[in-house]
């Protein structure tokens, strides 16, 4: 019997294990299907479609880069009286040379692109704004050679990214709401491969000895180097920076490397005297994107902008048409070349887009963007020698090609924009003389003279003309108040010697220049 019962017990145990393993395997199969519904509900963010940022960071990188970008339009105008001289052109693409822009339509081409990328910047229009934006800025580089930095390729191929990233703000957005976007991913490996091609490029003997670079840090920096690196190793160390930020910048674990490493970079590369426009600036710009989300939701939650009452839609569109009148106002002093009409039918741009909507705050933000655009166009032609340089470049182009009614309409546009800028007079003068008016051409020189009185051109093409008029006297005392002008300049020298005059009797020169061409202040 004891037997029998001990069977039963054990019987009974058996069951209640057997029992309670099946539950544990029934409760084991429960969590992983949930497990399952969870990870098909929401799974990982894959390397490129899945790629989050926070609106925030988007907001910020939105604003500066194409704020930037916009500048850098506007200071490349001054380059336009270069395209299209004497019909002769090459592109960076085969086939394209006829394509390439002329004077107007490079200048032209800069405004409205600058134009747009404001609007991208304040997020009005972005659809219709950046698309345009891109095929602009790449028809005017991939144009021509004229400017063939390697950073206006770069630029054209973010732009071409970022049409594809939505920058709109997400409905009922907070600053931590995440936006998916795989061109954000794409732009940065395009930059990590900027910088693996830059350290490419520099495995040479020429760059690794340190060569190239000391030919390229001048002033301060260089002093620095050689007083503690030295060439060779800030060369080696230079190629190795770049090599880790080839691949440390589009990894998100590896930002708190590539973020101080990449900021001193172009901080050094800023400061060392290169002239390359705003490339520095504008890498530091899209250094915005290796920084942590976290650091912009952190700021934003703490800086909250509140948002006006707007009111109804008629009063948005009444505030939209006065910032488009107070546009016409400011584009009617810019002195950039065709700004007023340009601001005229591109204001239909923002307009346009908002026509069909009825959000007040939409109507609103695209007058204020045309006002900004426009401001922006102002505070570079008041601020920059953009104009200056515009119309200088473009007279003396004009005066050596022969076309001296085009170089003369140049220079007196000059003259009356910048009444005080020597080169306008200078240049002016010169055609004067050339067709035969010498009583007015004599008066621009000496009007030149007067503005600059430390420069030997005004007094050398005097000079020279005098000679040529046979009048020797007076061409030997304009000589001789050219090199009392500039004792280092050689020409103006020569010219003295030339003209029988004796280089004893002038004051010394410790250090003679060659930099003497006479046209440089038309350049």
């Amino acid at each position: 019997m004891a037997k029998k019962r001990a069977r039963k017990k054990a019987g009974a145990s058996t069951h209640t294990a057997s029992a309670a393993t099946s539950g544990t395997a029934s409760s084991a199969k429960s969590s992983g299907a949930a497990a399952r519904h969870v990870a098909t509900a929401a799974p990982a963010p894959a390397f490129f479609f899945g790629y989050e940022v926070a609106w925030a960071k988007l907001l910020v990188v939105r604003v500066v880069v194409f704020g930037m970008l916009a500048l850098d339009s506007l200071l490349q105008i001054s380059h336009a009286p270069r395209y299209g001289a004497g019909g002769f052109n090459v592109a960076h693409l085969p086939g394209l040379d006829a394509l390439g822009p002329g004077r107007v339509a490079f200048g032209a081409g800069q405004l409205v692109c600058s134009y747009l990328l404001v609007l991208a910047a304040c997020g009005v229009a972005t659809r219709v704004a950046l698309p345009i934006a891109t095929a602009l800025y790449a028809w005017l580089y991939f144009g021509s050679q004229l400017d063939s930095y390697q950073h206006h390729y770069l630029v054209a191929l973010v732009l071409l990214l970022a049409c594809f990233v939505p920058w709109q703000r997400p409905p009922e957005a907070r600053p931590s709401t995440p936006v998916r976007t795989w061109a954000v991913r794409l732009i940065l490996i395009q930059l990590g491969i900027l910088y693996l091609w830059a350290a490419i490029s520099k495995m040479s003997p020429a760059w690794l000895d340190g060569r190239t670079l000391s030919k390229q840090l001048t002033g301060g920096l260089g002093e620095l180097v050689v007083s503690t690196v030295g060439w060779k190793s800030a060369a080696g160390l230079t190629m190795l920076t770049e090599l880790v930020l080839a691949f440390a910048i589009w990894i998100r674990p590896a930002w708190r490397i590539a973020l101080p490493l990449g900021i001193g970079l172009h901080v050094l590369i800023m400061y060392s005297g290169l002239e390359i426009g705003l490339f520095a600036w504008l890498m530091l710009g899209f250094y915005l994107l290796v920084v942590p989300d976290r650091a912009y939701v952190w700021i934003a939650e703490r800086v909250r902008i509140p948002r006006p009452h707007v009111g109804s839609s008629t009063v948005a569109w009444s505030a939209a048409i006065a910032c488009l009148a107070l546009g016409l106002v400011l584009a009617r002093v810019v002195r950039l070349p065709h700004a007023l009409i340009l601001a005229a039918l591109l204001a239909v741009v923002p307009l346009a887009t908002v026509a069909r909507r009825r959000v007040p705050a939409a109507i609103i933000a695209a007058g204020l963007a045309h006002v900004v655009a426009i401001a922006l166009w102002l505070v570079v032609d008041r601020t920059t020698s953009q104009v200056v340089d515009y119309y200088r470049y473009w007279g003396g182009d004009s005066r050596r090609r022969g076309e001296a009614a085009m170089a003369e309409s140049a220079y007196r546009t000059l003259t009356e924009l910048e009444p005080e800028a020597p080169s306008g007079h200078l240049g002016l003068g010169r055609v004067l003389l050339e067709r035969g008016d010498e009583a007015a051409g004599l008066a621009e020189l000496h009007r030149a003279q007067q503005l600059a009185p430390t420069k030997a051109t005004a007094f050398l093409v005097e000079a020279q003309h005098l000679a040529r008029a046979g009048r020797k006297a007076e061409a030997l005392e304009k000589a001789r108040a050219a090199v009392a002008a500039e004792p280092a300049n050689r020409r103006a020298r020569g010219v003295f010697t030339a003209l029988g005059g004796d280089a004893a009797t002038l004051p010394a020169a410790a250090a003679p220049s060659a930099a003497d061409d006479d046209d440089t202040e038309e350049r």
